[in-house]
């Protein structure tokens, strides 16, 4: 069997395990000459309004845009062709429907250490994902993760 990587789906959401997980995956896609879409999933802009509307809408969109070309800015993105996609709804179930309607061969992803009641409630999306994926997931931890016993 041989390994072929064209299109890795990088998960950001602009935090500094997300940035981490993105350099990953630039340099997986230089290693297999393959594409990167960097997608960030919106749960529910409107829970984050202060007014409703389609201005409030359109600024909050471009903070986002903002947000993905800042990530770009900082990675060396030199001989990769990257592309940056905005969803909204539930983060792990965006990830993993967009993975496998456009073709991406990996998912790389940061994940956090919650404290143990968070994580009953909630779950993860980097466990979701790897739970329920039927692609290839590379879960990058942050510099400093300590363990936590369940």
């Amino acid at each position: 069997m041989s390994l072929s990587i064209k299109r890795i789906l990088a998960a950001v959401d602009f935090s500094e395990t997300s940035d981490k997980a993105f350099d990953y995956a630039m340099s997986l896609a230089r290693v297999f000459e393959a594409e990167v879409v960097a997608l960030h999933v919106v749960h529910d802009p409107i829970v984050y309004a202060p007014t409703t509307g389609q201005e409030w809408r359109d600024e909050f969109e471009r903070t986002i845009k903002e947000k993905l070309d800042a990530l770009l800015n900082r990675h060396t993105c030199e001989g990769v062709e990257v592309t940056a996609v905005i969803k909204q709804g539930g983060a792990w179930l965006e990830i993993i429907e967009y993975a496998k309607a456009e073709d991406c061969n990996m998912i790389v992803l940061g994940t956090h250490g919650h404290g143990p009641v968070q994580h009953m409630l909630m779950g993860s999306v980097a466990e979701k994902v790897v739970r329920k994926a039927k692609h290839p997931v590379l879960v990058v931890r942050p510099d400093q993760h300590h363990f936590v016993m369940p």
